[in-house]
């Protein structure tokens, strides 16, 4: 057919209320004067009843009025709806085979799109990266989509290849001789979580084999204290290896370096909270160097109160990893221009001067950081400090918190977190949780 042409007609109705204001005025106040202080409690059920049949029959007048002019004027349009849809019908089983077919061929043109960038960012890590593309797990499916930008899934791509060569080393590192077993899984699953679980069923079920019929020299348990001198990378590495391979391991005497006074009891009111991000790192194990300062934000708090703020982005001198910048929301774009980190770690120490410094997680993290980068710079920060993490951990069990992490305590207390993962805003909210533990210590 060249032209599908359809003859109906629609004459418009016009439907008015012509007495409104008149019914509606006289009912007010009929209904006011009639109804309104009836006590029934005193005048009796004959009276209630009375008053009820009286109002539903006015009720029932204007529900059937209404009901009557909606018929009248939608009868029409549903015959001429039944039979429209009559005629969508029969073009729908054409058009839906046809419409199938295009949108199948368009994912599917796609896929092998996305596909091909997957391969070869994967090529860079041989084996792995071919293992990984190929798991049933890789590709999500929204990818395909026409509202998906080849931007956001080439890096989440970059991110997905990322962290699972990570977690492959992790594997290859501490799994033993459960390592094929654990590396099927994992590639079937893309999930530590799926490999940690698997090896806990492993594990239960050797602790059931008969103890007799294993029994050796070499399964008797034991231990020895060892002196590990490493750098604070080195040694943390060192330690997530360990916590990795299920060992047990107790920490008797800390010689590592401690350049900053750690206070433990939140018993001031004044203080400079800060936060940084960074670029993150895919790890020495895949040519990748040390993650560098990408922003640091910080507060002035005296007596209580905010009197200054500071938030200043760096130059790191190299590429933000994808996965990083998706969190942050800072990019390479947004640092390319600002001053290198030597400079703004210059800044902050001016910021600073001779206040603590309060952070969450700042001990086994920001500060490395910042005491590195000030190394550096020539200059040294050594005013003492308090992590509000590792405070918030004496009253997790007391307070039933799930988590002490940032966002949960923030959240907890009903605190706005402007902006979740960019320092300014994590340093601005640490201060009021600072205040919500010392309340606590009291």
């Amino acid at each position: 057919m060249n032209e599908l042409i359809i003859n109906a007609n629609q004459t418009p109705g016009v439907v008015t209320f012509d007495n409104f204001e008149e019914v509606k005025a006289d009912l007010e106040e009929y209904i006011q004067s009639t109804f309104s202080d009836v006590d029934y409690e005193t005048k009796g059920i004959d009276i209630a009843t009375a008053d009820y049949e009286e109002l539903k029959k006015m009720r029932n007048a204007v529900t059937k009025k209404q009901k009557d002019l909606k018929k009248a004027y939608s009868a029409p349009f549903e015959t001429v709806d039944k039979m429209l849809s009559e005629i969508v019908a029969i073009i729908d089983v054409p058009y839906k085979r046809a419409h199938s077919y295009v949108d199948t061929a368009g994912k599917t043109a796609k896929r092998e799109e996305v596909m091909k960038y997957a391969y070869a960012q994967a090529e860079q890590y041989g084996e792995v990266g071919k293992h990984i593309v190929e798991s049933p797990a890789f590709y999500n499916n929204s990818w395909s989509t026409k509202s998906a930008s080849v931007k956001g899934i080439h890096d989440a791509i970059d991110g997905i290849l990322q962290q699972a060569v990570t977690d492959v080393n992790n594997i290859q590192a501490t799994g033993g001789e459960h390592i094929p077993v654990l590396m099927a899984r994992f590639y079937e699953t893309l999930s530590m979580d799926g490999v940690k679980s698997f090896l806990s069923t492993l594990t239960e079920s050797q602790e059931q084999i008969d103890p007799i019929s294993v029994e050796s020299d070499n399964n008797v348990l034991g231990y020895k204290v060892l002196k590990i001198t490493a750098t604070e990378d080195q040694m943390a590495s060192i330690m997530d290896q360990f916590e990795m391979m299920g060992l047990e391991v107790e920490e008797i005497e800390d010689g590592m370096p401690k350049p900053m006074e750690e206070l433990t009891s939140p018993d001031f009111n004044s203080f400079v909270a800060f936060d940084i991000e960074t670029t993150g790192t895919n790890g020495a194990a895949n040519g990748d160097g040390e993650a560098q300062i990408t922003e640091i934000g910080a507060v002035r708090v005296v007596d209580g109160e905010i009197t200054e703020r500071f938030d200043m982005l760096a130059n790191p001198g190299r590429k933000i990893v994808p996965r990083i910048a998706r969190i942050t929301h800072i990019t390479d774009d947004m640092v390319a221009d600002q001053p290198p980190v030597s400079e703004v770690i210059k800044m902050f120490y001016e910021f600073v001067g001779d206040s603590t410094l309060v952070g969450h997680n700042i001990k086994s993290s920001d500060l490395r950081y910042i005491v590195k980068a000030a190394n550096k710079a020539g200059v040294h920060i050594e005013v003492p400090f308090l992590d509000t993490y590792l405070l918030a951990q004496k009253f997790q069990e007391q307070q039933g918190w799930k988590k002490v992490k940032l966002e949960y305590l923030s959240e907890y207390y009903g605190f706005e977190h402007k902006e979740a993962h960019r320092a300014w805003s994590d340093a601005e909210v640490n201060a009021q949780v600072y205040f919500e533990l010392q309340k606590l210590s009291r």
